[in-house]
């Protein structure tokens, strides 16, 4: 997502490129960017119209337009965002609501979850030498859970930036694992998802979205309410990770023996 994209190049950046000049202005002003015109862009970024153009291009859009559209799509998926409390409870209501839904989220994920299909994405993560991530938004986080607690598996992991284009190695033995809490990286980002799924490596989708077609292998994490997504996909991607973790000890275990 136009986030995560941002963020990355002010990562990457020092503070008086223009490139972080840039991200650091349409970051705080993205509410405002679809209504304003590249000229004005590029005036309060000190840079020329054809460096704005050049900009949008590297974050993997075709002209600043189509930057506009896509910052309207972003806008209009964080005011769909569910508040996870209520306005009026008091904070101990809040806390038990919340906690009796979550009970009732995992309860529903244990009865629910293809455990065929979880179990062929565990063995399919233990069997390559490698697993590159793709996630966007808030899916990041959950990618950045899964690089510590598989780097400390030994488990070589990468995590791929926002558009894809960093040099990627088509090694057979490396798996892609795209994260998609809502799939909405599946409506953003259509000519990025088309690249990544057109790769011959072993790609796997985990998303909480029935509504993602694709025609790789993809695990549904099964959930009561969307705004609980987020959590639903942490719950299972910590049971991947438990189940990762007792693999290897048993395996460390028969070695031993």
């Amino acid at each position: 997502m136009i986030d995560s994209k941002l963020n990355d190049i002010l990562n990457s950046h020092d503070c008086d490129e223009p490139a972080y000049v840039i991200s650091d202005y349409m970051k705080r002003n993205l509410s405002r960017i679809p209504v304003l015109p590249i000229s004005e862009v590029a005036k309060a970024c000190f840079v020329s119209k054809g460096q704005i153009s050049k900009f949008v291009k590297r974050l993997g859009y075709e002209s600043y337009s189509d930057f506009k559209d896509s910052c309207v799509e972003y806008l209009e998926a964080q005011e769909q965002k569910k508040p996870i409390f209520d306005a009026i409870p008091d904070l101990k209501k809040n806390v038990m609501g919340f906690t009796q839904q979550y009970i009732q989220l995992l309860r529903h994920i244990e009865r629910n979850i293809d455990y065929g299909v979880l179990r062929k994405l565990i063995k399919d993560m233990e069997g390559h030498r490698e697993i590159h991530l793709f996630a966007q938004g808030e899916a990041r986080s959950i990618c950045q859970i899964l690089q510590i607690e598989l780097g400390n598996l030994a488990i070589p992991i990468g995590i791929n930036n926002t558009d894809f284009s960093r040099p990627f190695c088509y090694s057979s033995d490396i798996m892609i694992l795209i994260i998609s809490i809502n799939g909405r990286s599946f409506s953003f980002n259509k000519n990025v998802m088309k690249k990544i799924l057109d790769m011959p490596n072993d790609i796997w989708v985990i998303t909480c979205s029935p509504k993602v077609l694709v025609s790789k292998n993809k695990l549904i994490v099964p959930t009561t309410n969307d705004k609980f997504n987020e959590f639903a996909m942490r719950f299972v991607v910590d049971i991947i990770i438990a189940q990762l973790r007792q693999s290897r000890s048993e395996g460390g275990r028969d070695g031993n023996d």
